[in-house]
């Protein structure tokens, strides 16, 4: 959740598999949706509000025949709220949601594009954020080198960054990042130094030469060991093993084979982004972490498309709406295949396909957007049962 205004009955959400599940469990009758493509800049951002105004009305429209004036304007008030919200309309991304229900709505600002639409139904019309929020990649990344660490929590929305937010690694009241010179003591982790002197106070007290066992750079690599291992301890106990996320690590080359021979992450990514990471700025990193995701998301389609093959032979899949929404009532969806490009727009306040979604996702079956030409089926669905 980003922010509220009027009052508390907008809220501004993140998109995620969470919260789309939260937003399609059981809420009071009639639910409102609205859809629509937005724009950055001027000059074609002015036309986004005309536009919201329109579906507004069109939503307006709708209820009438069905509730009184009064009860209309209450379930629309928190909408036209967010229409005369002139800054708002000023920081607009690609795309907009906004469900509403019992005079309360959810705003999910997005990064790609959404068709208009304008409905009221007994149930949202989910099924383009359902699409999207599987095709969603949250992800830690880790910018590493030998003397910061500094970490930040991402996401991809279908490949566009929605999102890149800094993780302090002291905790809420402390510095963002890590720094060696709080971890590694200099003067202390250099065995190869000797201090040499001619008396108390000889002109050679206090100097330092090198000596001992060990070269300077042996020490160096030692003292980056143990900034590594250190960070590696805060990064998996204080945040890997709460988000679960995968973590992409940013650092060259040497740096990345040192900190991943040392992690014991499980959840840090085989591949890395080769950058210096001392050089790069925040505002690139999601971009340099979508191809990681493109090609992980694409192994993920293709084992996937293996799995419904060799499961159909066997009487576990199925690629009709009607046997898919039969299974899906009783919690037997284990993956579900959505063809990408499909959108239905409810028709009298229903879309089969919709419904059919937003069961499986409320059952804890997991969504795959899959490009049409690969789709299995010409349904736009393909199942995989749990269980036969």
């Amino acid at each position: 959740m980003a922010s509220v205004v009027a009052g508390e009955r907008l809220e501004f959400l993140h998109l995620s598999q969470d919260t789309v599940r939260e937003v399609i469990s059981e809420h009071p009758s009639p639910g409102l949706t609205l859809g629509m493509p937005t724009h950055r800049n001027v000059p074609d951002n002015r036309v986004d509000r005309p536009t919201y105004r329109h579906l507004v009305e069109a939503l307006e429209a709708s209820l009438l025949p069905i509730c009184s004036r009064a009860e209309t304007g209450r379930l629309l008030e928190p909408l036209r709220a967010l229409g005369e919200t002139v800054r708002f309309w000023e920081h607009t991304r690609e795309g907009l949601v906004v469900l509403a229900a019992d005079g309360k709505a959810r705003v999910f600002v997005l990064p790609v594009p959404v068709h208009p639409v304008a409905v009221v139904a007994p149930r949202f019309h989910t099924l383009p954020l359902v699409r999207l929020a599987a095709s969603s990649d949250r992800y830690n990344v880790l910018c590493l080198t030998s003397r910061e660490a500094r970490l930040y929590e991402g996401c991809l929305v279908d490949g566009a960054p929605d999102s890149l937010d800094v993780v302090s690694l002291h905790g809420p009241e402390g510095p963002p990042g890590l720094d060696r010179a709080e971890v590694v003591d200099a003067e202390i982790h250099q065995p190869h130094r000797v201090f040499r002197g001619m008396g108390p106070a000889g002109l050679g007290a206090g100097s330092v030469v090198h000596g001992g066992t060990g070269s300077k750079q042996d020490d160096i690599d030692a003292d980056t060991e143990i900034f590594f291992r250190h960070v590696d301890d805060v990064v998996r106990e204080s945040v890997a093993l709460r988000s679960r996320l995968p973590l992409v690590l940013v650092a060259l080359p040497r740096l990345a084979a040192v900190f991943r021979r040392l992690s014991k992450n499980r959840h840090l990514l085989d591949e890395f982004v080769p950058h210096d990471a001392h050089l790069l700025p925040p505002d690139r990193l999601p971009e340099l972490v979508a191809p990681l995701f493109a090609r992980a998301r694409e192994r993920r389609i293709e084992h996937a498309l293996h799995r419904f093959s060799v499961a159909r032979d066997r009487g576990l899949a199925a690629g009709d709406i009607p046997d898919i929404a039969r299974a899906a009532a009783a919690g037997n969806v284990a993956l579900l295949l959505l063809e990408r490009e499909r959108d239905e727009p409810p028709a009298h306040g229903e879309s089969p396909l919709g419904v059919l979604v937003d069961t499986v996702v409320l059952q804890g079956g997991e969504i795959l957007p899959v490009e049409r030409i690969r789709m299995p089926t010409q349904s736009g669905a393909a199942a995989i049962y749990r269980y036969a």
